[in-house]
């Protein structure tokens, strides 16, 4: 297919077009990767086209995009980027594939707090059916990391399905149809209290060995790092010449970061009285 002709024209109505709104067009041409469409609302020279890829074309499982759509048929999509070198639109039809739904989610906003109903619970995330969601639609998910401070083996240590949550919006995807939630956020850091305690001295369990030192864990949800170089004066090539995995440890808390989450311990010149399983 050839390429649409250049035109101050076309460059001054790409420079109109907003990334998520949406517009409307005419299917050109169905690829296996993608779909062309020609922009509405463009009078020329030339076409404005924009790129659909598969992925953003529905949510339903298709094999080819063929078979969500035909040439000629006209479309609504939400413009997800705008590519000036080839002078096109990237967009996305799945983001308008449910009107309801797409109203649903342009009503929420991130850092509100929203409330539901946990729909299943897997190793990976749980699903949430969110409060005031379309009918047969499950928008919400929580990812692992979001359901705790606290280290858990699986999302089952913190919720149960069928169990009423409140989380914290922390993105809303119109084209996937999903909001992310996190519970964490709604829960006090349980670094925050050892910001002001840089400089005691603790005890804690040794969690996990790696090449380059020890991670502790001082209190729940607060695991910090033992470089090999704080253990004591002279080299230590690895961890497991000092400690085990489970093994209780005295530390010396020397740096809380909060920005980067980081604490920093030191095991250096402190008595080791029965180190040992914790």
């Amino acid at each position: 297919m050839a390429e649409p002709l250049s035109s101050e024209t076309l460059k001054e109505f790409l420079g109109i077009i907003r990334v998520g709104e949406v517009r409307t067009g005419r299917v050109m041409s169905i690829e296996d990767r993608e779909v062309l469409v020609e922009l509405d609302g463009f009078s020329g020279p030339g076409k404005a086209v924009g790129r659909i890829p598969r992925g953003d074309l529905t949510r339903k499982a298709i094999e080819h995009p063929s078979e969500a759509v035909s040439i000629g048929q006209r479309l609504a999509f939400e413009v997800i980027a705008v590519d000036w070198h080839q002078e096109r639109v990237w967009a996305s039809a799945s983001a308008c594939e449910d009107p309801a739904l797409r109203a649903f989610l342009l009503g929420l906003r991130c850092g509100a707090t929203h409330q539901g109903q946990v729909q299943s619970v897997h190793n990976f995330g749980v699903f949430v059916n969110l409060d005031g969601e379309p009918v047969d639609q499950c928008t919400g998910f929580i990812r692992g990391p979001e359901l705790s401070w606290l280290r858990i083996d699986h999302p089952a240590d913190v919720v149960t399905t069928r169990q009423r949550v409140v989380g914290e919006i922390i993105d809303v995807d119109t084209r996937r149809g999903q909001v992310q939630l996190s519970l964490k956020a709604l829960q006090k850091d349980p670094l925050v209290p050892f910001t002001d305690q840089v400089g005691i001295i603790t005890t804690g369990q040794v969690t996990r060995l790696i090449p380059f030192g020890a991670f502790v864990r001082i209190a729940d949800g607060v695991e910090g790092l033992v470089h090999n170089t704080e253990f004591r004066d002279e080299p230590v090539e690895h961890p497991g010449q000092m400690v085990s995995e489970g093994d209780g440890i005295t530390v010396r808390i020397v740096e809380v970061d909060l920005a980067r989450r980081r604490l920093t311990l030191s095991a250096r010149n402190l008595p080791q009285e029965g180190q040992g399983p914790f």
